[in-house]
């Protein structure tokens, strides 16, 4: 299998090959002065199987249109297989209609990806079940708390009560609660869908003198994970570290949840971020692995 490294992905690319003993296609790429992107494969793929890795990252846009371009050019210049390895897949979160008129854009997204010529998809921690349901082609679905679990663990919080921003996470927070030897909480939260102005209910579990991890898949602007510690704290944890997967950290947020009261927060490498991260290319490349 050879590894196509997207532009935004060049670096995690390079980890899984490395893991793999895979050759790198590398990508030329460019985005024009009116906005248009332009990308070009540097080595012949005819008759490979091949890994198109690329990240949804900001500009989201952008990254998803190079994506297809990169999928599609795989195809067009006679790869035998592409499967689009997609780390963090953008737009998951808009999984259904929540108000008259709007678009489901995971699913929309799922429909180009396989005309693009995906024969599978591959992603990390998908937001929920529906964010994949509209692709018709295999997709897997990288679960990433062995590695977020090992960085935590180094951290002395084996035992630690895993909380769930949201009852929608607890399923997520439960696997890691699994490698901590710990117990699984969900917070209450309601959302205004035309503001977007977050209530969340005040918790009902203890975590009195425990270590608190907060586990979520995204943190963006931190709001949500910030009212969590402000609730949590009012019932005297001994220590709070929040952990995701797809750390965004939008504006001041990474200033806003340290200050909320989070000794630390922990990522994986599927984005670009400025926190710090465990690489989850060692859970990308066992699952590519298995399909070569």
């Amino acid at each position: 299998m050879r590894i196509i490294a997207g532009p935004t992905s060049t670096a995690l690319s390079r980890r899984i090959a490395e893991l793999l003993h895979s050759r790198i296609v590398d990508v030329e790429s460019k985005v024009f002065p009116d906005g248009e992107s332009y990308v070009r494969l540097t080595a012949p793929v005819r008759g490979e199987e091949v890994a198109v890795i690329q990240t949804l990252s900001r500009p989201q846009d952008t990254s998803t249109i190079q994506l297809l371009q990169l999928v599609s050019a795989a195809k067009e210049h006679g790869a035998m297989k592409a499967i689009a390895v997609v780390p963090y897949f953008a737009y998951a979160r808009q999984d259904k209609r929540f108000l008259e008129g709007e678009v489901v854009t995971a699913a929309l997204l799922a429909r180009l990806i396989k005309e693009a010529g995906a024969d599978a998809f591959m992603t990390v921690d998908a937001h929920s079940v529906d964010s994949t349901k509209g692709f018709t082609i295999p997709v897997t679905n990288v679960d990433a708390s062995p590695v977020v679990s090992e960085k935590l663990l180094e951290m002395k919080l084996n035992g630690a009560s895993v909380v769930a921003p949201d009852e929608g996470a607890l399923d997520r927070a439960r696997s890691l609660a699994r490698f901590l030897a710990g117990e699984a909480f969900a917070m209450r939260k309601s959302r205004d869908r035309a503001t977007g102005k977050i209530v969340m209910a005040d918790a009902d579990f203890d975590v009195s003198g425990k270590n608190v991890v907060i586990f979520d898949d995204v943190i963006s602007t931190g709001g949500t994970v910030t009212e969590g510690i402000k609730i949590l704290r009012r019932h005297n944890p001994s220590r709070i570290v929040v952990a995701c997967v797809h750390a965004l950290m939008v504006g001041n947020a990474l200033d806003r949840i340290l200050a909320a009261g989070s000794e630390e927060i922990i990522s994986t490498d599927t984005l670009p971020t400025t926190v710090k991260t465990v690489s989850i290319a060692p859970l990308i490349a066992e699952e590519l692995s298995r399909s070569a």
